[in-house]
């Protein structure tokens, strides 16, 4: 279904296709899409590195959103562990995609995840989740930690080969172009577990 709406300039637009071609232009410019990157991480690093700043100002919902991330999570690893002897058991590792200050990290996936690795391409971020995540801020046990802290853009991170059970995305997914969400997912193609949350 083809949805029209305003950007934040309040330029129309009929549809998405038509706001991601005039944003990032025709397939191949290289300059426009950095164009847009660059702008995207730019509007993030004048936000408050809060859990207010990142829920941009509605941080009201944070705990609503680790109580349903949480219900899904649980899900999930339900269904990708049913066949062997128990989650517990094993050595999981996450990915945190657009970790911001470690919100998810913190709040949710330490609590189920021996180690998770963090990308985000916003500096003060990044160095606020590592503050946030140090072992001596937060009541997780010893054999669960925050192990990375990855500082570039979700288009240009590999992840590790065989590393991560479970990738999860945040909000950055909607500022990538589709084609670098689709070439993301290729690299990322052994990894089928993900949890999505779009802005």
């Amino acid at each position: 279904m083809e949805k029209s709406g305003l950007d934040s300039d309040g330029r129309q637009f009929k549809n998405a296709e038509e706001m991601w071609r005039e944003e990032i232009g025709e397939e191949g410019d290289l300059q426009k899409k950095n164009e847009w990157y660059q702008k995207a991480v730019g509007y993030w690093q004048n936000v408050e590195a809060s859990v207010d700043g990142v829920l941009g100002g509605y941080g009201c919902v944070n705990e609503t959103d680790i109580k349903t991330s949480e219900a899904f999570l649980k899900n999930i690893l339900s269904e990708r562990f049913a066949s062997s002897n128990s989650a517990s058991n094993r050595h999981l590792v996450a990915l945190d995609c657009g970790s911001g200050i470690g919100r998810v990290t913190k709040n949710l996936l330490l609590r189920y995840f021996n180690e998770v690795d963090l990308v985000e391409p916003v500096s003060h971020f990044l160095e606020v989740a590592q503050t946030n995540l140090n072992p001596e801020h937060i009541a997780v046990s010893d054999d669960h930690k925050a192990a990375n802290f990855y500082c570039i853009p979700l288009q240009d991170f590999t992840p590790e080969e065989g590393r991560y059970d479970i990738i999860w995305i945040q909000w950055c997914i909607g500022q990538l172009a589709d084609d670098d969400f689709v070439s993301f997912f290729k690299r990322a193609k052994d990894l089928c577990w993900t949890k999505m949350i779009r802005a």
